[in-house]
């Protein structure tokens, strides 16, 4: 049981002596572009995939739009960082209680990828603006933070970068990490390489983590733990949008070219090395379920032409969504669009959540949980492993170690529909109850930038009690 106290929430910047923070900068700038010069082919596939690619190279070089520097002149600003897609969606849902609370601060969100970007766009109001994040270079992140004069920076989840929190001390603005979360194997290289990041977490204000783990994760790796809070995972929150968004069973098959009496297999968020097994089983499976479908959607859509064709080289007849209508008749539906796989889950009788038959760590089970789907996944999930592990104990989810646990899984599960219903309606109930960290998560950050807003200080105890994993006070 936490003791209640009367502490308020320490707003003090760790300080890190000039000749530190000098050497610190000078690595990370020659981290970043030895990084960069390996990294550019992937960059240069993201930059065709954006929907402007000279604003995406101008803002992330900080350059920002004339429209929207005067849009946030003289204004008070409140910076959120979210990566991709889905800590945008973890962003959407603090951005909406955040301004049912508080339009003070100007709002502005920055994404790395450009398919983050789109979803963000979305958000935009005369109290949100969007952008690029900058390029963890010095030069660069002090001139964007320089325009942008924020009253602090929230991160979502585990984007820590070193020029980032080096030039924000430097200007005095108190970063913040929101749905923190970090994974044995980062945890065990920060600390590994402690005498260069040791600095860096020790320069944040604030950690609000998702885990007790993950608490004490941050904990170790630098952070003082009076600064550390438990408020569970915003992402458990996103089940009131799938609720609201969940389109009619025979409208939304007759729209993906489904007929009533198909059996729908999604996998979901696939990886590179999962996606030959899947078909394998998918082959496999069928021989004895004549009406089974397949939709893949990998996590990465720019590898959807190249999984078509190896499904196509397999025998299968293929529909590439990006192509309007299908042909004719398909085996397998291959997703190469945006923000439909959330509202696709609605057609599955089973759901395989990728990232985790290969060392990937797992993709986020919330969605098909939301819509009651039994779930199956990979023994690699440890970037989720609480509500995995959670999801295994409790019946809302199995786990398969190998392609023949996954056949034989998938098959029991089409058979027996009233185990899938039981198990799908489990995982739902589970994810429900971890339900509230948003709330949490802005009320928090409000009593933290009370001062700098000139509210009164409320207690803090009062807006972020800690709380355990599965939304119980501690």
């Amino acid at each position: 049981m936490q003791e209640k106290h009367d502490e308020r929430v320490d707003r003090k910047i760790l300080w890190i002596s000039p000749w530190k923070k000098l050497f610190l900068s000078f690595l990370g700038d020659l981290a970043f572009i030895f990084f960069g010069v390996f990294y550019l082919p992937v960059f240069l596939t993201k930059i065709s995939q954006a929907q402007s690619r000279w604003a995406l190279i101008k803002e992330r070089l900080g350059f920002l739009p004339d429209p929207l520097r005067q849009s946030i002149r003289a204004k008070k600003i409140l910076w959120i960082h979210a990566v991709s897609v889905g800590e945008v969606m973890a962003a959407k849902l603090f951005i909406e209680k955040w301004t049912e609370k508080d339009q003070t601060p100007h709002l502005v969100l920055t994404t790395v990828t450009p398919t983050g970007q789109k979803i963000a766009k979305g958000l935009e109001s005369p109290s949100v603006s969007v952008c690029y994040f900058p390029f963890d270079l010095s030069w660069v992140v002090r001139r964007f933070i320089r325009i942008l004069k924020p009253v602090c920076l929230l991160l979502l989840e585990t984007e820590l970068w070193p020029n980032l929190l080096l030039e924000s001390q430097r200007a005095g603005v108190p970063v913040g990490v929101l749905n923190g979360r970090l994974s044995p194997h980062s945890t065990k290289q920060y600390r590994r390489f402690g005498f260069l990041f040791k600095p860096l977490f020790e320069s944040l204000s604030f950690v609000c983590t998702q885990t007790d783990e993950d608490q004490d994760r941050y904990i170790h790796c630098g952070v003082e733990p009076e600064r550390v809070q438990i408020l569970g995972n915003m992402k458990f929150d996103q089940i009131a949008l799938m609720e609201k968004q969940e389109d009619d069973q025979d409208e939304l098959r007759s729209k993906w070219h489904f007929s009533s009496e198909d059996r729908v297999w999604i996998a979901g968020s696939t990886h590179p090395g999962e996606e030959e097994k899947i078909l394998q089983v998918f082959n496999q499976v069928r021989e004895n379920q004549q009406l089974l479908k397949l939709l893949i959607a990998p996590r990465h859509i720019e590898r959807a032409k190249k999984l078509a064709k190896l499904a196509a080289k397999k025998g299968f007849r293929v529909w590439l969504t990006s192509d309007t209508r299908p042909a004719g008749d398909f085996d397998v539906v291959v997703l190469d669009r945006l923000g439909v796989l959330k509202h696709l889950y609605a057609l599955a009788n089973v759901v395989f959540v990728g990232g985790s038959f290969v060392s990937r760590g797992g993709q986020n089970p919330i969605e098909p949980a939301s819509f009651r789907k039994p779930i199956l996944h990979g023994p690699h999930t440890f970037n989720f492993a609480r509500i995995y592990h959670v999801l295994d104990q409790e019946g809302g989810a199995l786990m398969v170690k190998d392609t023949e646990q996954l056949q034989f899984a998938l098959k029991r599960l089409l058979e027996d529909v009233r185990e899938g219903q039981q198990i799908g309606d489990r995982a739902y109930e589970i994810v429900k109850k971890l339900q509230g960290a948003t709330e949490r998560h802005v009320g928090w950050v409000l009593d933290f930038l009370a001062p700098a807003l000139k509210e009164r200080i409320h207690d803090v105890q009062r807006n972020a009690k800690l709380f355990s994993p599965t939304g119980r006070r501690m």
